[in-house]
């Protein structure tokens, strides 16, 4: 759970940038929440523009009604969206003064952290999915680096971008949405069917091989299956069921790969050939991938 609330009359005729900063409360009390809200309608000089605030809820039965108790998860972290100069002057001010403080990144003791709005929308939309469940946690810089960049096709968590954690030998797997570095959630496991690749981890562990060795085998595996199906169309005319199904689930999933290189071109040559397989003529697979195609 979380409490958002967008201030659209503030700083919106300002030309100073709006930016994402992480924040913390030393008290932790969840009256902080008031305090933004009492602020932001006393004076449009406040400047905060929006804020996120991940909740922990507990929900109970009192005399046979269910009831809500909220609090802020461990770290008291605070999202708020605005300038540094406008929450500069906000800490300047009570109650403030005495509870909210900036997260400083650990290469830094005096810098801030900043957390791009398509991060701070993505982790919104997963977490209003979750319907009140969402397990925040720290996520594990090994794990954002080495784990392939996902798109949820279909289900309820459609359209939820983040990082695959999957088991090993397994393809489907649950997704983290991670905001930088600091929080993340994940959503319940995904059937690989509903997860299309986005981009291969840049960098990998001892097991998987770099980056590009990686890339390559899993490329020249769909190369092959491509070839296959081409083959099966110009040999039978058209595809069987069976076939058919295969290749639509192959576009699905690697169609939107960002790749480079040699690997690039191999991979738009794969998709040519399943797009052919299935029917399409050379102009209508141009605009369907352009980014893609060489």
């Amino acid at each position: 759970m979380h409490e958002m609330k967008p201030n659209t009359d503030t700083l919106t005729a300002r030309n100073a940038p709006l930016e994402w900063l992480v924040m913390y409360s030393n008290s932790g009390d969840i009256g902080i929440l008031d305090d933004l809200e009492i602020k932001k309608k006393e004076s449009l000089t406040t400047g905060i523009h929006d804020y996120f605030v991940p909740l922990d809820v507990t929900r109970i039965i009192v005399d046979d009604k269910p009831i809500e108790r909220k609090r802020l998860i461990a770290g008291n972290y605070i999202f708020l969206q605005a300038t540094k100069e406008d929450i500069l002057r906000l800490r300047q001010e009570p109650p403030f003064d005495a509870t909210l403080r900036f997260l400083h990144p650990a290469s830094s003791p005096t810098g801030c952290i900043y957390i791009p709005d398509e991060e701070v929308q993505m982790m919104r939309q997963t977490v209003d999915r979750l319907d009140g469940e969402a397990d925040y946690f720290v996520p594990s810089s090994k794990v954002l680096m080495i784990s392939d960049m996902v798109c949820v096709l279909e289900g309820k968590f459609a359209g939820t971008k983040g990082i695959l954690e999957s088991v090993k030998g397994h393809e489907g797997g649950k997704v983290i949405v991670p905001l930088g570095d600091v929080l993340a959630v994940r959503t319940p496991k995904i059937p690989v069917e509903d997860i299309q690749i986005l981009a291969f981890a840049t960098v990998t562990d001892s097991q998987s091989g770099s980056y590009t060795s990686r890339a390559y085998k899993k490329i020249r595996v769909l190369t092959a299956d491509s070839e296959r199906l081409l083959a099966e169309k110009e040999k039978e005319g058209a595809l069987s069921e069976a076939s058919e199904k295969e290749a639509r689930r192959l576009m699905m999933r690697y169609s939107q790969l960002q790749l480079t290189g040699k690997i690039r071109t191999m991979h738009a040559e794969a998709i040519c050939n399943i797009l052919t397989a299935l029917g399409e003529t050379e102009s209508e697979q141009f605009l369907k991938f352009r980014n893609i195609l060489p």
